[in-house]
């Protein structure tokens, strides 16, 4: 039985991990940091929201709220579009940074599955914004597993996240979700290996999250020594 933290619930992939992680046996307790309140988490009674505002901080008290953890998923996330690169570094490496170290200090081991995203580049190097930031974000954590006791990494890098239909996100159906749908599922036809259903991506990652920590077996999309799974290697995970 485990007890996991989640950010980005509120989202697209993390409202669907949450979905997934309030029906998975495994799971006995959620911890949810965000910076209001969560719908989907309202009269459930192994969910508890803990109200969150500053992501690189974490005082005594609200550590103490998580302890007993051993997975963290981080779902948070903003589009890089219109931001600049150095206030999208700040949320985007720095946050699940300051989150690695603070949960690793919980004691006893820590899964910290990180939503990272396809066109991420561990070098730094890429060419568009949102790669090279994530690829830090990615080279970070895993330089962080390397010199912390019992923290454990993994990146994950969805394509296309295909909500099917299912728009768990609290804001109201946008044009772009209804596109998600139909992007996703024209995709899942000609190009299958580049899409994934934001209900299998949430499996993966709770897999992750509650499993022993050990680097994905070789296989097909994993890469960094098992420590990065794109999205070949989320869908073969997932069973499709």
């Amino acid at each position: 039985m485990s007890h996991i933290i989640l950010t980005g619930a509120t989202g697209q992939a993390g409202a669907a991990v949450l979905a997934y992680a309030l029906k998975c046996p495994q799971i006995t307790r959620i911890s949810i940091l965000s910076r209001r309140p969560v719908k989907l988490a309202e009269n459930e009674p192994k969910a508890t929201v803990i109200l969150h505002k500053d992501f690189e901080q974490y005082p005594s008290e609200t550590l103490d709220q998580l302890r007993g953890a051993t997975g963290c998923i981080w779902a948070q996330g903003i589009s890089s579009a219109g931001m600049g690169e150095e206030e999208y570094t700040r949320i985007t490496v720095g946050y699940p940074l300051a989150a690695a170290k603070a949960f690793a200090s919980l004691g006893g081991r820590m899964n910290f599955v990180y939503m990272s995203g396809e066109g991420a580049d561990i070098s730094g190097k890429a060419r568009l914004m949102f790669g090279r930031v994530k690829g830090r974000a990615e080279r970070a954590l895993l330089d962080l597993q390397d010199d912390t006791r019992g923290l454990r990494v993994y990146a994950v890098r969805p394509a296309i996240i295909n909500p099917k239909g299912k728009h768990l996100a609290e804001r109201g159906v946008t044009l772009q979700d209804r596109a998600s749908t139909w992007l996703g599922n024209l995709t899942s036809v000609v190009w299958s290996s580049f899409e994934i259903g934001a209900d299998s991506l949430a499996k993966v990652c709770v897999d992750l999250a509650v499993g022993d920590g050990e680097p994905v077996p070789a296989g097909k999309g994993v890469e960094t020594e098992g420590r990065v799974l794109r999205n070949t290697a989320l869908r073969r995970l997932a069973g499709l």
